[in-house]
């Protein structure tokens, strides 16, 4: 039997890979669209920390992710009232527009891609994926 960690990875690898060539007419990375996505899709403040708890990454990875974005002015630092040390973030209003985009292409990216599965088989799938994820979170 071949190693399921190593499969789950290298497929993971692999849809990273496409999203990065779906995303690169915008130039934005499958790492920056999380997240842009992380913050776009939060109904309230959210900060370095709190992204990089939800994607399960450090925060110096994240931290430099959202400096590229400001540079790119997608992403908006605000001061955070009740921490002093970070930031609160926020989509720049005249890049809506362009999350859209790329939400759209992800979404059509994905559906793409789980074609080859039936309805039934996708929604296992998704359930199965939560359960991995449930069971390797720290």
């Amino acid at each position: 039997m071949q190693n399921l960690s190593y499969l789950i990875i290298k497929a993971s690898r692999h849809l990273k890979n496409k999203l990065d060539k779906a995303l690169k007419e915008f130039g934005i990375t499958a790492a920056q669209f999380s997240v842009i996505i992380q913050i776009y899709s939060s109904d309230q403040p959210i900060t370095a920390a709190e992204i990089a708890k939800k994607l399960g990454s450090d925060r110096p990875t994240i931290s430099g992710i959202i400096n590229k974005l400001e540079k790119k002015g997608i992403v908006l630092k605000i001061d955070n009232p009740e921490d002093k040390r970070s930031s609160y973030l926020e989509i720049h209003k005249e890049s809506n527009k362009l999350v859209e985009k790329i939400k759209i292409i992800s979404d059509e990216l994905t559906i793409n891609i789980f074609s080859i599965y039936s309805e039934e088989e996708t929604k296992q799938f998704t359930r199965m994926i939560f359960k991995l994820i449930e069971g390797t979170e720290e």
